[in-house]
């Protein structure tokens, strides 16, 4: 990640007026691995449902924007003959890595219920950071739900909620007050130097 924060300083009619530009910002892109497909959820009948896919994904990252981190299906059949409910035992495993970086490890939990609809649900709040360059990015995953699903296969997207607080940190308020203030002090010392009198 490349900034580069410009402040110039322009002297019209005698006064100092500082102008301050946004950093320019280089994008970063990522990239994820997926992770194997599960077979077999939750099944106690041998039918080798349900099942969950996930897809390797690569983009650019969009500051405080959401990024998609997978597509991802669901497909649900008969795999038990009374109601089933997994909380905390499954999770999706992949890495992730931002531009040319060492891939981080993402381990995103996941439940799931069996009735006569089955409902996948994808845990949110799994967070990386990642240094790249001088700008450190955070990735939050999103929950979501796949489901009710009474037998077929469902589609969407894992996505995160990405943020690089080092862009988002504001030039601070007094800083433009201070800048005027320098430059009234140049216009009075120039009007001063105007008005003393010249000695022979």
């Amino acid at each position: 990640m490349v900034r580069k924060a410009l402040t110039r300083v322009f002297l019209a009619g005698g006064f100092a007026t500082a102008v301050f530009t946004a950093p320019s910002v280089q994008a970063a892109t990522y990239s994820t691995s997926g992770a194997a497909t599960q077979y077999s959820l939750g099944d106690t009948l041998g039918t080798q449902y349900d099942t969950l896919t996930v897809a390797a994904y690569s983009g650019t990252l969009v500051d405080g924007g959401t990024i998609i981190l997978n597509p991802i299906s669901f497909t649900a059949g008969i795999n038990a003959l009374v109601p089933q409910s997994y909380t905390g035992q499954f999770s999706i495993s992949e890495t992730m890595t931002v531009d040319a970086g060492t891939p981080q490890q993402l381990n995103i939990p996941f439940n799931l219920s069996i009735s006569y609809s089955d409902t996948l649900t994808i845990i949110g709040g799994t967070t990386l950071s990642f240094l790249d360059g001088g700008s450190l990015w955070q990735i939050v995953v999103n929950g979501l739900v796949l489901g009710p699903n009474p037998g077929g296969t469902m589609y969407g997207y894992l996505t995160a909620h990405a943020t690089d607080p080092v862009a988002q940190t504001p030039i601070p308020a007094a800083l433009p007050l201070f800048a005027s203030g320098l430059g009234g002090m140049g216009f009075f010392a120039v009007w001063k130097k105007r008005k003393a009198p010249s000695r022979s």
